[in-house]
């Protein structure tokens, strides 16, 4: 029997904590408290919704973004997150997860998804590459701690 997978948008607060350990691949550095608040903050005040690739009712991958206006890039959508448990890797879901908000800023007539990557996260860097992404800016950052 063919395992079945699913795009869903991750609502509840237990989908959301069961986004954790998919997360952590991305964002070693969260803690439990600091996913659940961030995550509450985000969805609750800053426009971020979650997608989520569920295997029966666990979540396997993710890509979370903001539906935003700037004046760099127009009306975009912006990835935050794109995660996949590296049990599940290489198997194309966070292709999938690309394909569907591309498909989803393209029915909303936006001008451009626009996302950040680590210079060292190459194999992100050629899925992106992959699906049209291009270089256009460099992200910096001021630590305040």
């Amino acid at each position: 029997m063919e395992d079945t997978y699913e795009i869903k948008t991750i609502q509840s607060a237990l989908e959301m904590q069961q986004c954790l350990e998919v997360a952590l691949v991305l964002r070693p550095h969260l803690s439990k408290s600091k996913w659940s608040d961030r995550i509450t903050e985000m969805v609750a005040h800053e426009k971020y919704t979650l997608k989520g690739i569920f295997k029966k009712e666990q979540i396997i991958a993710f890509i979370g973004y903001r539906i935003m206006t700037t004046l760099h890039s127009g009306h975009i959508i912006y990835i935050d997150d794109l995660c996949t448990l590296e049990s599940y890797r290489g198997r194309g879901f966070a292709s999938q997860l690309l394909t569907h908000v591309r498909e989803l800023a393209s029915s909303q007539h936006m001008d451009a998804v626009v996302l950040d990557t680590g210079f060292d996260n190459h194999t992100a860097q050629k899925l992106y590459f992959n699906h049209g992404f291009a270089l256009s800016a460099v992200h910096l950052h001021a630590y305040l701690r």
